[in-house]
């Protein structure tokens, strides 16, 4: 998918940030995604791993890969150097080998409870990711004729692809949570 070019000159400018120094990234990602470990798990070419790091904090991977306001790179210890290891696009390298047929789909034991979710978009989706996890039956209720909310309607094609939207947002519907589209609540 990559030349062995690309890899190597990402693996270079890695090894420059991994160093035993705190990373203060951390601290500034609002979904407290450890760029460290991740980082590092790409370095080794562990890119499963990788993907598997980030979707801990979140079921949206590819999407924040492409739309992460990335204020990790601000705190970057390579802005002492020369400039901030791109985390954001480091993220969407590691989106970019993500494969929907290893995902965790493991459920806790049904509930029995029901909950709806007003909204399709990231946060509705969310939530109905993690109750589904927790074994609850969901029903999200979204207004427009697809999911994603704002993702969708609010940001421009070229940079977040529906492609990468469906796919992402096909977790849900693996989990067993059912989306009823064009439903006003």
């Amino acid at each position: 998918m990559f030349s062995e070019k690309l890899l190597e000159k990402i693996n270079e400018v890695i090894e420059d940030c991994m160093g035993d120094a705190p990373a203060y990234c951390s601290a500034t990602c609002p979904l407290h995604i450890d760029p460290k470990t991740y980082i590092d798990e790409i370095k080794e070419g562990k890119y499963e791993k990788a993907i598997e790091t980030i979707r801990e904090n979140t079921i949206f991977p590819g999407v924040l890969g492409r739309i992460c306001a990335h204020p990790c790179e601000e705190e970057c210890k390579r802005n002492e150097l020369e400039s901030a290891l791109s985390i954001k696009n480091l993220k969407r390298f590691a989106a970019d080998y993500d494969d929907p047929v290893k995902w965790d789909l493991s459920k806790e034991s049904p509930t029995d409870k029901k909950i709806a979710v007003v909204g399709a978009g990231p946060a509705g989706a969310t939530a109905a990711f993690e109750l589904a996890k927790k074994g609850h039956e969901v029903v999200v209720y979204e207004a427009l004729p697809e999911v994603g909310g704002m993702l969708r309607v609010g940001i421009p094609s070229y940079r977040l692809p529906a492609d990468v939207i469906d796919e992402e947002y096909s977790i849900l519907e693996k989990l067993g949570v059912e989306i009823k589209l064009n439903t006003k609540v």
